[in-house]
This record gives structure tokens, C-alpha cells and sequence, in this order.
């Protein structure tokens, strides 16, 4: 019997024995556990204190300053709205109306805005260089590609450099008119461009300036007086410069040029054309001291605002060739948007910039009623007559040409082209002279490279 107590008494000492190890065990792991946890914790403490410490999150944004639609984006949609959708970000903007030139600088810098307006005629030298970011991924991403209605106009080379409201595809150029200015003088539109100078000569006559259109650095005839004066007599050579079928020694080339010089030395343009700037000249146009104004539609919603008598006329035929009613230049480009730097040191949030810059640019453009790519789930605001005339133009041509400044010409090509081109509004420079001068130019011309 005691031979059993015994053997009792040995199996409950090994029984306490290995329960108090197994407490000992659990006390051990939860203090482990405490610890790791109360370590967390400080870490997630120290990480909120350290981006206090850091404050807001900076960043730089380059835009367009030059007309009256880009300051009113900037001033009514841009800066009272931001803070609600990036209250952690703090942004510095710079406004100029040249920002090919502002990007050329910071570019050779490598020190860039996080966002800015890109343009396709200074674009290329900075995506070549690796600085304007990729943005397709980071759109697929979030599902902001999802947004665009007509996603292909975004693209460029198989990707995405910069995002717009996509009503760039619907700009296009017009003769706005006065008239009141005609009536009063008897004018009738012009069909064809014999009549249209006949009618600037008569104007001339009377005392009035004719046409009001920015020549300064080559504005007007840069990115649409040249273009057009070449569809009015043949629309596929306008197509072939876009496409690279041609050379600007095309003898319907140098008759456009030609158009502008006769129109210049008839003094269809006023004095000082050629430094005339983008502002001065739509006031021309719109205090009534010139007849008309040749200018691209963004402009369209304010002048009908403010000219009682507003009218346009289609640009007038060199030839049987061309059917204004069929054929149309626009203005877009994919490299015309919001760009980011793509070494931004908050990436992330530039990205959120320009996509917020760009959906504010749409609800602009909603808002005057001009047609946009990208849907902002509003319905659209009921048109005014001239900006109706203009869209139900547009959607019934069928040649949609692309501007060939912005679609066919490297940095160079494009500054040459536009400088050449306010020469030819001074009426002392030749047709002859400007294709022998720019076709030099064109010739080695990178883009299609």
C-alpha cells in the first residue's frame, strides 16, 4: 500500500511541476505579445507625429495664362476647389502665357513643376529627357481612364503623357464677324476668297479695320491662318503635312502664303500686325473697332456674352476643292493637357493634381457648352445659338483636319514656322521667301523620327 502512495505522490509532483510551466509558459508569451503590440503602436505614434512635423505636402503647377478661359478655370474652378479634394497639399502657382518657354528653362534645369499645361510643340524635348511621367497605369489604376469618352485621343506613342477635358477635338477656327459692321456697309458674306478681299478692301475704304487676329510671335498664323489658307484651295495637302506626305514647297502651299501677304498689304489686318497680342486683339473685335476676328472657338462663349451683334461665316473657298460646309481644321492634340513630372517628390499627390485640374477644365467646358471627351455625370447645359451653329457645323463635317502645328512639327520646326508666319502679316516678306526659309527648316524636322 505505502508502495503505492508512493507512486501516487511521485505522479502529482510531476503533474504540478508541469502545470506550473505551462502558466509560466502563457505569462511569458502574453508579455511577448504586450510587448510587440505596445511597439506597434509607438511606431504608428511616431510616424503621426513625424508627418506633423513635416506639414503640408508642396506642390508646384505651371498653367495658362493668355486667355480669358484659362484665368476664369484657374480663378472660379481651380483654386476654391482644390482644398476639398487635397486639403493636405499646399500649392504654389505660377501663371504665364508662354509656357513653351518656361518649360524649355526648367527642363534644362531638371528642376520642374510637379504639374503644368503641356503643349505638343515643347512637349517632346521633355518626355525624351524622362521628366513628363507615363500616366496610363496610374489611371488604369484608379479608374480615372474610365472617365474618357473617346480614350484613343488620349494616347500618344502607346501612352498617356497628358489628360485633358478632350474639348480641345472641338475647338476650331472661325471668322467672327459684326453684323451691324456689315449691314451698315453693305457687305454680303464671302463665299470665295476673291469676295472676302473685295470685302476687306471696302472696309479698308471706309475706315475700318477689317480683321482682328493675334500675330505676335506667330500666333494666328502659326496655328491656324496658314492651315487654312491651304485647305481653302486643297485640304488633303493639309493632311499630307500631318501625315509627312509632303514638303512645304508644295506650289498650293506657297499660294497660301501668298493669301496672307495680299490681305496684308491691303491692310485687311490693321498696323502692326505682326506684334499684335492675344488680348489687344479680341478687344478690337469686341469695342467695334474691327469688323472681324479670326480666332479659335474657346473664345466663342464670351464673345456671345458680349457682342450683341456676333455672327460667323465659314471660311471662304480658293477653289471647287474645298467645301466649307464638309471640311474642318481642329484644334487637339494628346500632348495638350496636364502633364506630371515624373521625378516629383510626391508623385501621388501630383497625379491627384492633374487629374483634378483636368475634371475641373471639363466642368468649365460643360458649363459654356462646348462638347468634352471626359464625363462628369452632368447633364449638358442648353447651347446659345452662335456656340449651336458652331457645334451642329462641326458634327456635320466629314474632313476633320488636325492642326498640323501641334501634330506635325518638333520644338524648332514649330518656333520657325510661327515667327516666319507673323513675317508674312507685315505684307514685306514673300510667299517665296517664307517656303525657301521654313521648307529648310521642315526638312529636318524631328517629329516623325
Amino acid at each position: 500500500m505505502s508502495k503505492i502512495l508512493r507512486v501516487l505522490s511521485v505522479m502529482l509532483c510531476i503533474i504540478l511541476v508541469l502545470s506550473l510551466s505551462a502558466c509560466g509558459s502563457k505569462s511569458k508569451d502574453t508579455t511577448s505579445g504586450n510587448t510587440d503590440n505596445n511597439q506597434q503602436s509607438q511606431q504608428t505614434e511616431d510616424k503621426k507625429e513625424e508627418n506633423q512635423n513635416k506639414g503640408p505636402v508642396k506642390l508646384k503647377l505651371l498653367t495658362i495664362s493668355s486667355d480669358e478661359s484659362r484665368q476664369r478655370i484657374m480663378d472660379e474652378y481651380i483654386k476654391p476647389n482644390v482644398g476639398k479634394v487635397l486639403p493636405h497639399v499646399e500649392i504654389e502657382y505660377e501663371g504665364t502665357a508662354n509656357v513653351a518657354d518656361k518649360m524649355k528653362v526648367y527642363n534644362s534645369s531638371g528642376d520642374l513643376p510637379d504639374v503644368w499645361y503641356s503643349g505638343a510643340d515643347f512637349a517632346l524635348p521633355i518626355i525624351n529627357a524622362g521628366n513628363q511621367l507615363d500616366l496610363e497605369p496610374y489611371m488604369k489604376e484608379d479608374g480615372y481612364l474610365e472617365k474618357f469618352k473617346i480614350k484613343d485621343a488620349l494616347y500618344f506613342r502607346g501612352k498617356i503623357y497628358a489628360i485633358s477635358s478632350g474639348a480641345d477635338a472641338y475647338f476650331n477656327p472661325r471668322i467672327f464677324y459684326h453684323k451691324d459692321i456689315f449691314a451698315s456697309n453693305n457687305i454680303e458674306v464671302p463665299t470665295t476668297f476673291d469676295e472676302f478681299v473685295e470685302v476687306c478692301k471696302k472696309l479698308v475704304n471706309a475706315g475700318i479695320q477689317p480683321i482682328a487676329t493675334p500675330g505676335k510671335g506667330g500666333w494666328a498664323p502659326g496655328f491656324f491662318l496658314l492651315q487654312n489658307m491651304i485647305m481653302i484651295e486643297d485640304p488633303e495637302v493639309a493632311q499630307q503635312i500631318v501625315d509627312n506626305k509632303t514638303d512645304f514647297a508644295n506650289p498650293v502651299i506657297k499660294n497660301a502664303a501668298d493669301r496672307i501677304v495680299q490681305l496684308a498689304k491691303i491692310g485687311a489686318f490693321g498696323q502692326g500686325a505682326a506684334n499684335l497680342d492675344y488680348g489687344p486683339a479680341k478687344e478690337l473685335f469686341v469695342q467695334n473697332k474691327a469688323a472681324m476676328y479670326m480666332m479659335m472657338t474657346w473664345e466663342l462663349p464670351d464673345l456671345e456674352a458680349n457682342v450683341p451683334d456676333l455672327d460667323f461665316f465659314l471660311w471662304p473657298k480658293a477653289s471647287d476643292k474645298f467645301d466649307p460646309n464638309k471640311v474642318v481644321q481642329y484644334w487637339g492634340s494628346p500632348l495638350a493637357g496636364y502633364a506630371v513630372y515624373s521625378k516629383s517628390a510626391n508623385l501621388e499627390d501630383a497625379i491627384k493634381l492633374a487629374e483634378f485640374c483636368c475634371e475641373q477644365d471639363a466642368l468649365f467646358f460643360e458649363s459654356t457648352g462646348s462638347l468634352i471627351s471626359f464625363n462628369t455625370g452632368n447633364q449638358m447645359a442648353e447651347l446659345k445659338p452662335i456656340q449651336k451653329k458652331n457645334v451642329e457645323h462641326f458634327e456635320n463635317t466629314t474632313t476633320r483636319i488636325a492642326t498640323y502645328h501641334l501634330n506635325a512639327l518638333d520644338t524648332k520646326c514649330a518656333t520657325e514656322h510661327s515667327n516666319l508666319g507673323a513675317n508674312l502679316m507685315t505684307g514685306d516678306y514673300s510667299a517665296e521667301q517664307f517656303v525657301e526659309d521654313f521648307n529648310k527648316v521642315w526638312l529636318e524636322n524631328t517629329w516623325f523620327d
